[in-house]
């Protein structure tokens, strides 16, 4: 079974949704598949595998800064903008250290930040499911510490959410 074959085995047994991602020419993609987590929220995410580097895949997401955090941001003086982006992004790097991140267009005027994590066949062949999960894990929990970051900067809570009280557990 060749890596590609594994992995979306892996995931499924694992209850993440699938399917084929229909990348353009331009991508250079040799292989890609669409995943959804299977709890709530349901982050989406892709593994693909580059046409030029056959020997790993790279799991790829992109997190759009939300409407409320843009405005919030856009008041903000960019050497402030600069300085929240910087707390967040370090919170994500202590969660993935293995992760490449990056902000679009710029840390002065974010939009989205794009996080990809390189993982090589030869680490898959060697060490299989248990240790693609926990890079995987890794990898999903740095999509919380990002969001959680903006909520600690500025908690912007879902409408209807202050009428009803906020409830956790623990």
């Amino acid at each position: 079974m060749d890596i590609t074959e594994s992995i979306t085995k892996w995931l499924i047994e694992e209850s993440f949704t699938i399917s084929k991602l229909e990348a353009p020419p331009e991508a250079r993609v040799a292989w890609g598949i669409g995943v959804s987590t299977p709890s709530v929220p349901s982050i989406r995410f892709s593994i693909v595998m580059p046409i030029d580097k056959r020997d790993r895949v790279v799991v790829v997401m992109g997190i759009v800064i939300s409407p409320e955090h843009k405005n919030e941001l856009d008041k903000l003086k960019p050497l402030e903008r600069v300085r929240v982006m910087h707390s967040i992004l370090s919170k994500a790097l202590t969660v993935c250290q293995d992760c490449k991140i990056a902000v679009q267009p710029d840390i002065v005027n974010p939009s989205a930040i794009a996080i990809n994590m390189e993982i090589y066949e030869e680490e898959l062949t060697k060490h299989g499911k248990p240790y693609f999960m926990r890079l995987l894990t890794r990898f999903l929990n740095t999509y919380f510490a990002i969001v959680s970051g903006f909520n600690e900067w500025y908690p912007a809570l879902p409408p209807g959410t202050r009428e009803r009280g906020l409830t956790s557990f623990m």
